[in-house]
């Protein structure tokens, strides 16, 4: 809210409108909205992914993760290709991390390793999605699930893949880590 206050003059309806990013989500964008507000009256369009009841939009959580897929799906069928039988990587299980790897597994690619800020966990056969999803609510990330073995989460972006997804922060291949990646597809989340 405070920050609100110090930047209201520098966000708007048709200038810098502000959108949820690591950390933050529909609760973070209805307190700049509700602060806003105070400033300028109700001014739903300030910001985006708040929650629906504010003005929000429906689908809006999935997506940057709908736009992963999509994205994915593009890029293979330049190799004919599809995301069926593909394994992949996701380094990162926020929002976006979460969301690709769900829609990755329902329509049949293999996602083999994930981490997340608790750890990194691998499985060649493929990761339950929809368990570790489950999961990942009950116990706040991924550390302690079963259908996987951890591994050292400086590891995961080297892991064998096709397709390796950066789903966390920026910069994370660097000339340090890039001639080991064994991904054959890079998507950046």
């Amino acid at each position: 809210r405070v920050f609100t206050q110090k930047i209201h003059d520098l966000i708007g309806t048709h200038i810098d409108v502000p959108a949820p990013d690591m950390g933050t989500g529909p609760q973070t964008m209805a307190w700049i909205l509700d602060e806003y507000s105070k400033f300028r009256g109700y001014s739903p369009a300030v910001v985006t992914g708040k929650p629906i009841d504010l003005g929000g939009s429906l689908g809006r959580d999935a997506a940057t993760g709908r736009g992963v897929l999509f994205a994915t799906e593009a890029l293979l069928n330049e190799y004919g290709k599809t995301v069926s039988g593909q394994r992949f990587v996701i380094q990162g299980f926020g929002n976006v991390g979460s969301w690709a790897a769900q829609l990755i597994s329902e329509k049949g690619g293999k996602v083999v390793a994930v981490s997340d800020v608790t750890g990194a966990i691998k499985n060649s056969k493929g990761i339950d999605i929809p368990s570790l999803l489950k999961h990942s609510r009950e116990h706040k990330g991924l550390k302690g699930f079963h259908g996987a073995d951890p591994v050292d989460p400086n590891s995961i972006l080297v892991e064998d893949c096709d397709v390796l997804v950066p789903a966390a922060l920026g910069g994370v291949i660097n000339r340090e880590n890039a001639n080991e990646i064994k991904a054959k597809f890079i998507i950046e989340a």
